[in-house]
């Protein structure tokens, strides 16, 4: 019982991450509608800037830190004006866009390769103070995990449900002609929404960098935990992201306790799949009437 005490409490913290790769790959995916692949670029690009900021200009963790967050933003948005938006614009489907985005995260994955080489990279040196609630024991970098991930998925909530751009963001994905019909400043949500998805993934990725270290082929097994937690979740409930989220790291420290960790991937796929056959619309999404399918 200790074992699987200290798994569930695990998977609390593994559960604050999912949520913040959950909800930067759904923003995209609710208001832009088109699968972003390019997201594990952004995800692996802001580590490597910690690592670059901290080697190459010798800034301290703190304000390499804050370099990472702000690198990943500027390539997120960058990833939109020169790619995504130009071909928008020409009329280009949602595949078209898809392997624009798959382009683009292979582009930029060999490109950190090339530069940093596929070692993994260890961004805090030393071994981490721990902590114990009675025979359960819990890292500092955990304790940082887990405050880190709920504090801004939550905070994020109660700034989306009151704010009116927030909420054209949100209805970008459903009715995109009637935001524009009521003269909203549509460029700048876009803008705003690969801007904080970018955060997402950049916060995710350096708390995550600081406890484990980094290499460059991360990306895609954050992307593809990201979009598990919001298909099974929910694509149109905020709460679902979450949930689903929540459900993976349950479920694989579940793996864990009677398998291995090697069995990961296989119950992320498994819960997709039985999701996506049985209640496509997310296990956390209410049930639509007929007529509104």
């Amino acid at each position: 019982m200790i074992l699987l005490s200290q798994l569930l409490l695990n998977a609390l913290v593994n559960a604050a991450i999912f949520s913040l790769l959950a909800v930067g790959f759904g923003l995209i995916y609710r208001s832009m509608r088109f699968f972003y692949i390019a997201y594990g670029a952004v995800y692996v690009i802001a580590s490597y800037a910690v690592v670059a900021a901290m080697q190459i200009s010798g800034f301290p963790l703190y304000l390499s830190i804050g370099a990472g967050v702000f690198l990943g933003v500027l390539a997120g948005v960058l990833m939109d004006r020169t790619v995504y938006l130009p071909l928008e614009r020409s009329g280009a489907t949602p595949g078209v866009l898809l392997i624009a985005s798959l382009g683009l995260y292979i582009l930029a994955v060999n490109a950190v390769a090339l530069i940093f080489g596929n070692e993994v990279k260890i961004l805090s040196r030393g071994i981490e103070p721990s902590f114990s609630l009675g025979p359960l024991v819990i890292t500092r970098m955990q304790v940082i995990q887990f405050l880190v991930g709920w504090i801004l998925v939550t905070g994020f909530w109660l700034i989306i449900r009151k704010n009116t751009l927030m909420k054209g963001i949100w209805a970008m994905g459903e009715t995109p002609n009637l935001v524009t019909a009521l003269g909203l400043p549509c460029g700048l949500m876009r803008l705003l929404v690969f801007a904080l998805s970018s955060v997402f993934a950049g916060v995710a990725s350096l708390v995550t960098a600081l406890d484990v270290g980094i290499d460059p082929h991360v990306g895609m097994h954050a992307l593809l935990i990201g979009a598990v937690a919001v298909i099974v979740g929910g694509v149109d409930v905020y709460w679902g992201w979450i949930g689903g989220a929540s459900l993976l790291a349950l479920l694989q420290g579940m793996a864990v306790w009677q398998f291995s960790s090697r069995w990961n991937d296989l119950i992320t796929f498994g819960i997709l799949i039985i999701t996506l056959l049985f209640r496509p619309q997310g296990l956390f999404s209410p049930r639509k009437r007929r007529e509104e399918r």
